[in-house]
């Protein structure tokens, strides 16, 4: 084909490239004496009806399109050759290698160079993303980024180029499904036909660890389907790391939620480290079990401690001691007479004391509610605080929390907050207010990575964001 004239117009050059039906030139226009790309696609017998679909879609998109880092759409034509039928689309050439082509070549890219390329790409993305609605690419690789040559400290000019992917979201909610896509550089929602903007955020992490890395994310991927890629690279900065840790979350809720939001954390770290997966601390004893539309947390009360010795080796000698004067003085059978809200209290505190050393409290949650229980010896002591699933609206870990009364004073390093509309519930130890859903963090009754991870769990089922309060401090009952 080489020399061969389409429309009239284009003369081609040389081949870019080949994919399954498709090809892609560098073409001479005729009228203006400049290179640029020509894609065709061609009805062979590789074509299918959803390469078409895909095809058109590009040129749409292309078109509507304006940015200096994305090829400008030309113009588009059918082709009706005796050995060649299909459309073409015509886009501006960009002279500059892929990142693929760089790296074959055995060129290694410095932490300086990795994240300007990051920074370029992420201004092209929220440029995408930010559009109503959303321009998603859906195949992010180091194939379809083209890096210009060096230009004093600066990495060079980063364009992303083939969208033969794109799509958007007002045709993602109302489409087909279609997996598109690169394995090793597709988030797992791509792998369900889903795709949002935050996948290609997961796919230019992904991108970026091949440059630091010099390996196949694919080859990275462990049986849990993260990229293991710590142990293959030596970056100064932990901030880095953490940030493509940030970026290659497997669950779509855990990665930035916007290539914006991206970008500053990049620019300007705080605490991505935070926003990382939290495992279970090993000597935990709660008890975290989660189906599809069930989640039921057990938690264990701490058990006999020397401190609650030391509370309650007085009230049971001062106990027994009442006892004993009020049989001596009034008769075994008078000490029915002593007044009931005096055994009411007895009762209370000896049931409390129970149940720090055996019980349990249990937090369920389903489609339809969450349900807060105190059992000892498989006896629930109150009626189940519960309210609507729909009622829950926030998530919230307060630090530092002192509280004062006449009595005591007390401090919760940590707690975990579930709001719950008008009625919510609280859970702290031993205290009941009906105004707050609370997990309290008492000494030996959580630690705050235990606090981080059942916020995380509890955020992913509801679908919840985290909120932080730093300081909480209450005088009085």
């Amino acid at each position: 084909m080489t020399r061969q004239i389409l429309q009239e117009r284009y003369e081609i050059q040389r081949q870019l490239g080949k994919n399954p039906g498709r090809k892609t030139l560098l073409v001479k226009d005729l009228e203006t004496e400049e290179l640029v790309v020509v894609k065709l696609l061609n009805f062979d017998i590789e074509f299918d009806w959803q390469d078409l679909k895909l095809f058109e879609r590009e040129a749409q998109i292309l078109e509507e399109l304006s940015h200096p880092a994305i090829p400008s759409y030309l113009d588009s034509f059918k082709v009706d050759l005796p050995d060649t039928k299909g459309f073409g689309l015509v886009q501006t050439y960009i002279p500059a290698k892929s990142l693929e082509e760089h790296l074959q070549q055995g060129r290694t890219f410095s932490e300086t160079e990795v994240k300007q390329i990051a920074t370029a790409l992420l201004e092209v993305l929220t440029y995408l993303h930010s559009r109503q609605p959303a321009v998603i690419h859906r195949d992010i690789k180091p194939s379809n980024i083209l890096l210009g040559d060096r230009s004093g400290n600066n990495v060079g000019d980063v364009y992303l180029v083939d969208f033969g992917a794109v799509k958007t979201t007002a045709v993602q909610q109302g489409g087909t499904m279609t997996v598109v896509g690169t394995y090793g550089y597709m988030a797992q929602e791509q792998f369900g036909g889903r795709a949002v903007p935050a996948s290609d955020l997961y796919s230019l992490g992904a991108t970026l660890i091949y440059l630091v890395t010099g390996n196949h994310p694919a080859d990275l991927l462990g049986d849990d389907m993260v990229i293991k890629f710590e142990e293959s690279v030596n970056l100064s900065s932990s901030d880095f790391v953490n940030w493509l840790k940030w970026m290659t979350q497997t669950t779509l809720k855990k990665r930035p939620s916007s290539a914006e939001v991206a970008l500053q954390e990049l620019e300007n770290p705080t605490v991505v480290e935070s926003k990382l997966f939290v495992a279970k601390p090993q000597d935990s004893k709660v008890q975290l079990t989660k189906k599809k539309d069930e989640l039921e947390i057990i938690i264990p009360s701490p058990g006999f401690s020397s401190q609650l010795g030391i509370i309650c080796l007085p009230m049971l000698l001062m106990l027994s001691g009442l006892i004993y004067i009020t049989v001596i003085t009034l008769g075994a059978i008078l000490i029915l007479i002593v007044p009931i809200a005096f055994w009411i209290v007895v009762l209370s505190v000896w049931q409390q004391i129970l149940f720090t050393i055996f019980g349990l409290t249990r937090i369920y949650i389903n489609k339809n509610k969450i349900e807060i229980t105190y059992e000892l010896f498989g006896s629930k002591l109150t009626k189940p605080d519960s309210s609507a699933r729909n009622d829950i609206c926030k998530l919230e870990i307060v630090e530092r929390s002192t509280h004062n009364n006449t009595v005591s004073k007390y401090e919760i390093s940590a707690s975990l907050i579930i709001w719950a509309g008008t009625h919510n519930h609280e859970l702290v130890a031993f205290l009941f207010d009906k105004g707050i859903a609370k997990l309290s963090m008492y000494p030996k009754f959580f630690t705050s990575l235990e606090i981080e991870w059942l916020a995380q769990e509890l955020g992913d089922f509801l679908e919840l964001p985290i909120s932080r309060d730093s300081v909480s401090i209450k005088r009085g009952w």
